[in-house]
C-alpha cells in the first residue's frame, strides 16, 4: 500500500475542488489500486510521512507573493522529506512556474503542451494562444504575467499531466455544492451531475455561445470579442440567467466553447452533460487527461484566428448524423469518466502512471 498524503487548502476554487473531487469520490477505487489518500488542510508533523506528498498549488498562492524565496524553500524542505508531487493548478498550458522544478520530484499540470521545449521560453502574458494575439495582431495587455521558464532541459522530463476539471459536479446544483462542502467537510454530498440530455435528442437550437469577455488582458479577451463580432448577426452571446443557459445548451445543436484564462473551460464540461456538440478553438497544442478534445471526433476545432468558424458551424449543420456522432462520443467518453461503472478504476490507473 502506498502512502500518498495531498496537501490542498480544499475547496475554495474550482480548480481545487475539481482536483480534489476524484480523490474523495474515487477513494475506494483507489485503495484497491494500493493508494491510500490522506487529503491534509495544514503542514503537521506527518506531512511528509508517506511515499509521495501531492502540493494543490493554490496552497502556497499567497506565499509567492509574500515570501517568494522562502515559500520556495518551503518546498524544497518539504521535497527532502518526501517525494513532492507538485501539482499547478492554473487554467492554461501556461503560468508556469519552472523556478519550482529543480525542487520537486514531479510537476503536473491539468494540461501540458505537447512540446515540452516550449517550457523554456518566456510567453507572452504567459500563454501560448496570447502570445500568438500579441505577435499576429498586435494585442497588448497593460501588465502582461510573464512565466518562470525551466533552466535545465533535464528537468523537462518531471512535467507530466494530472487531470483536468472535468471531475466536478457540472449541473445547476454544482456551485451550490461546493459551497457548501467548502463549510461542511461532508464527503458523501459529493456526486457527478447525470446526463441532462443525450446527443440524439431533437433540438431546436442551431448555436449557443453564451460568454463573458471581460478579462483584465486584452489578449484573453481578444479570442472571445472577435467570435462575438463575427456572431452577432445570427445570436445572442450575453450571458443570460443560470437555469435559462441550461435550457437553452441542452436544447441547441451546436455549443461554441472559446479559450478564457485557459484552453479548457467549464462550459466544455456543462456541454457534455447536454449532448450539444462542442466546438472549440484548436487544442492540437496540448495534452490533458481525461483526453476529450479529440477534432472530428469528440469534439469539432476551429483555427485561432477564428475566421473559419461559420464554415465549422456551417458544415455541422450540414452534417446532422456526423455532427450527432461527435458529440455522442465527447459525451460517452465523459461520462465513462465520471458516472461509468469503470470510472474509478480509470482515474486509479491514471493515478499509478503519475506516481509509478
Amino acid at each position: 500500500m502506498k502512502k500518498i498524503n495531498v496537501l490542498s487548502p480544499g475547496f475554495i476554487s474550482p480548480n481545487s475542488a475539481a482536483y480534489l473531487f476524484p480523490l474523495i469520490k474515487f477513494k475506494s477505487a483507489l485503495m484497491d489500486h494500493d493508494f491510500d489518500i490522506v487529503i491534509k488542510y495544514a503542514i503537521d508533523d506527518d506531512v511528509t510521512e508517506c511515499d509521495f506528498l501531492l502540493i494543490d498549488s493554490k496552497f502556497f498562492e499567497k506565499g509567492w507573493s509574500k515570501d517568494f524565496d522562502g515559500t520556495l524553500k518551503s518546498i524544497a524542505a518539504l521535497n527532502r522529506k518526501a517525494k513532492v508531487i507538485w501539482c499547478d493548478q492554473s487554467d492554461s498550458t501556461g503560468t508556469f512556474l519552472g523556478q519550482i522544478l529543480p525542487h520537486v520530484h514531479r510537476y503536473l499540470k491539468a494540461q501540458i503542451l505537447k512540446n515540452r521545449s516550449e517550457y523554456m521560453n518566456n510567453h507572452y502574458a504567459s500563454r501560448i494562444y496570447t502570445e500568438y494575439y500579441h505577435k499576429k495582431y498586435g494585442i497588448m495587455d497593460q501588465s502582461p504575467f510573464t512565466d518562470q521558464p525551466a533552466k535545465n532541459k533535464d528537468d523537462l522530463k518531471k512535467i507530466g499531466i494530472s487531470w483536468n476539471s472535468g471531475f466536478m459536479h457540472y449541473g445547476m446544483i454544482g456551485p451550490y455544492m461546493i459551497k457548501v462542502r467548502e463549510r461542511i467537510p461532508l464527503d458523501s454530498m459529493l456526486a457527478f451531475a447525470s446526463i441532462r440530455s443525450r446527443a440524439k435528442a431533437p433540438r431546436l437550437v442551431d448555436v449557443t455561445c453564451r460568454m463573458g469577455i471581460s478579462y483584465e488582458h486584452d489578449t484573453i479577451c481578444y479570442q472571445r470579442r472577435k467570435i462575438r463580432a463575427i456572431l452577432k448577426d445570427t445570436l445572442s452571446t450575453d450571458k443570460i440567467a443560470r437555469s435559462a443557459y441550461f435550457r437553452e445548451i441542452d436544447n441547441s445543436k451546436i455549443c461554441v466553447s472559446p479559450f478564457g484564462m485557459g484552453e479548457i473551460t467549464l462550459k466544455d464540461f456543462e456541454c457534455f452533460l447536454s449532448g450539444s456538440m462542442l466546438l472549440k478553438p484548436d487544442m492540437n497544442h496540448m495534452e490533458t487527461w481525461p483526453n476529450l478534445f479529440q477534432d472530428r471526433k469528440t469534439c469539432l476545432f476551429h483555427s485561432w484566428d477564428v475566421d473559419d468558424i461559420k464554415d465549422k458551424i456551417d458544415w455541422a449543420l450540414r452534417h446532422n448524423s456526423e455532427r450527432i456522432e461527435i458529440a455522442k462520443a465527447g459525451q460517452d467518453l465523459y461520462e465513462s469518466h465520471t458516472l461509468g461503472d469503470n470510472a474509478g478504476k480509470l482515474f486509479a490507473e491514471h493515478i499509478k502512471e503519475i506516481l509509478c
